[in-house]
């Protein structure tokens, strides 16, 4: 490590010790040039923070006492760091040197590039979409519905599909999720870090829409990708993850769209998860009942917690 790094690595971590150390190795062996790393360890209670001090020195480690969140612990090292780009990288992710690469040059190559993601792949090798269009009120209960196929209407539709040019970008995408996520930090300095307000989920979407808003592009890059095993920290307790799920799109809503878009979601997702449910039970006998109803329970739920807010 140089004692000038240009790029700070950060990774957030909450009970995922053997998942973490595999990512660190993934970024000791792919980071090029001048490369800083910090690991913000959400109050784990499976050694992770003290694995990390003792496999790698070199890295700053922050401990929390309690989980403060993805986004809050992201903003403290942020914070902690110095280098004009950040690259956000999920504990349970292994960076490859095409995806560091890439995502470099992306950069580079465009100076009013905000951020910058690139193609995401799971443990099976297939490509997971990491790219998607901003929230509105009816989106996201039309994709649940499955009826999103024959729209061609951007704003109907949840998923984004890059489409790229010869240089393999796209930089007329609204955001990518945050589990590989180059920013620029001048960009910022102008739209602000992280909203501490989203716990888990949407914090990405929100400081991509803010970017935008700002005038700064989000760009998704073909070349190279990052394996991410997905959910390790969230599938610990998923009627919770859910909760927060909701909660953070409700609140996503109200500070970019305004208290009739939250209603009329909150109206959408649950027809759509009632009906669901239904159809569930009536196709299978017991079929996804159980799936549904969890996913009502937390909408619920969700409720209330914005409503706090």
């Amino acid at each position: 490590m140089k004692s000038d790094p240009k790029v700070a690595v950060v990774v957030v971590s909450h009970d995922t010790k053997d998942l973490l150390l595999e990512c660190l190795v993934s970024i000791f062996a792919s980071a090029t040039g001048d490369t800083e790393v910090v690991v913000v360890d959400n109050a784990s209670r499976d050694g992770s923070y003290d694995a990390v001090c003792a496999a790698y020195p070199e890295v700053k480690a922050i401990r929390n006492e309690t989980n403060r969140g993805f986004g809050a612990a992201c903003n403290q090292a942020i914070n902690s760091t110095r280098s004009p780009f950040v690259l956000l990288l999920n504990s349970d992710a292994q960076l490859t040197p095409e995806a560091f690469r890439a995502l470099s040059d992306c950069m580079r190559a465009n100076d009013r590039c905000g951020a910058a993601g690139c193609r995401i792949v799971n443990a099976k090798g297939s490509i997971v979409c990491n790219t998607g269009s901003f929230l509105t009120a009816l989106n996201q209960a039309l994709e649940q519905a499955g009826i999103t196929g024959s729209m061609s209407g951007r704003s109907l539709r949840r998923t984004y599909v890059p489409t790229y040019g010869e240089d393999l970008l796209d930089c007329t995408v609204d955001w990518i999720d945050g589990a590989c996520l180059m920013l620029r930090r001048a960009a910022l300095e102008e739209a602000g870090l992280f909203d501490e307000r989203f716990f888990m989920y949407s914090e990405d979407e929100d400081l991509c829409f803010r970017l935008k808003n700002h005038g700064w592009m989000i760009c998704h890059s073909g070349h190279g990708s990052v394996i991410h095993h997905g959910g390790a920290s969230s599938s610990q307790n998923r009627l919770e993850m859910l909760r927060h799920f909701y909660s953070s799109q409700m609140l996503f809503l109200l500070k970019h769209r305004g208290r009739a878009s939250v209603a009329l979601y909150r109206a959408a997702m649950k027809t759509v998860l009632l009906l669901k449910s239904l159809v569930g039970v009536s196709l299978n006998g017991d079929g996804n009942h159980g799936e549904f109803a969890d996913r009502l329970d937390a909408l619920r739920g969700a409720r209330e917690d914005w409503q706090d807010r």
